[in-house]
Formats: structure tokens, C-alpha cells, sequence
């Protein structure tokens, strides 16, 4: 009787021991998040020109608007670029990989315009987009894209 009883009373033990450990967590498990902060604003005039197998993309500083608590700090171009070769699908996502990274002078005002030239290799579908980040790394929305072949 008596090892009944002691086993029973380390059973219950165990058991609040057990679900105190599960009890005890501090809510919602997941990774931090940084503090709230405004984005910086959109490349809207994305353009390019093409001169031979040269490739010019252009498009002007955006005016800071609102809240944004640090300066812009420059520029993440990305490229697409698909072969004639592949065979085309209109509902798969488009894949793009970071290219290039352009700073901002320091006395750039939003009437700047800034320029990327690539060589390009023809049979290919490019399309391009430009992300502005700011001094503390925000990164903001995609820029509106452009789509040609070549």
C-alpha cells in the first residue's frame, strides 16, 4: 500500500510539474518583429532605352512624404530573365534576382535622375524592378516593372 501511495503522489507530481512547464510560456511563439516603421516611397517612373544590345534604365529620386524616419540611402535594381528556349506559363511566378545596388549622393534631391546600364544577351525576356531602401534598411514597395524582349 504504501509504494502505491508514493508512486501515485510522484505521479501527480510529475503531472504538474508537466503541465506548469506548458502553462508557463509568455503567450504567442514567434520571431520579434522591429518597431513599426514607415516605408519609404515607390519608384513610380521606371524607364528604359535600348541602343543596340545596351540597356539604360532611368528613373528620378522620390520625394520623402509623410513620416519616414531616416533618409533614403539608395537603390535595389532586380532582373528577370527568361530564354526564348523556356517554354512560356502565364500563371507561374516571376523569379527575380537582385543585380545591382546604387547609393544616393548625399546632395540628391527628388528631381535626380539616376541611370543603370547593362549589356544584354539576346533571345531573353527581361523585366526590371527598383526597390529604395533608406539609411536604417527599410526597404520599400517594388517599383513599377519593365517588361521587354530582346
Amino acid at each position: 500500500m504504501y509504494n502505491f501511495c508514493c508512486r501515485n503522489i510522484i505521479v501527480q507530481v510529475l503531472i504538474i510539474v508537466v503541465f506548469s512547464i506548458f502553462l508557463s510560456g509568455c503567450g504567442k511563439k514567434a520571431p520579434p518583429k522591429p518597431q513599426h516603421q514607415e516605408k519609404p516611397p515607390v519608384v513610380n517612373d521606371l524607364s528604359y532605352s535600348l541602343d543596340g544590345n545596351n540597356l539604360k534604365l532611368t528613373w528620378t529620386i522620390p520625394e520623402v512624404k509623410g513620416n519616414v524616419k531616416s533618409g533614403l540611402s539608395g537603390f535595389v535594381i532586380y532582373r528577370s530573365k527568361k530564354p526564348f528556349s523556356e517554354s512560356e506559363c502565364l500563371n507561374c511566378p516571376v523569379f527575380f534576382k537582385r543585380i545591382a545596388d546604387i547609393p544616393i549622393k548625399a546632395k540628391s534631391t527628388g528631381k535626380d535622375i539616376i541611370t543603370y546600364n547593362e549589356i544584354l544577351q539576346k533571345g531573353c525576356r527581361y523585366i526590371y524592378k527598383v526597390v529604395v531602401y533608406t539609411t536604417s534598411g527599410v526597404m520599400g514597395k517594388d517599383s513599377d516593372m519593365v517588361d521587354f524582349t530582346y
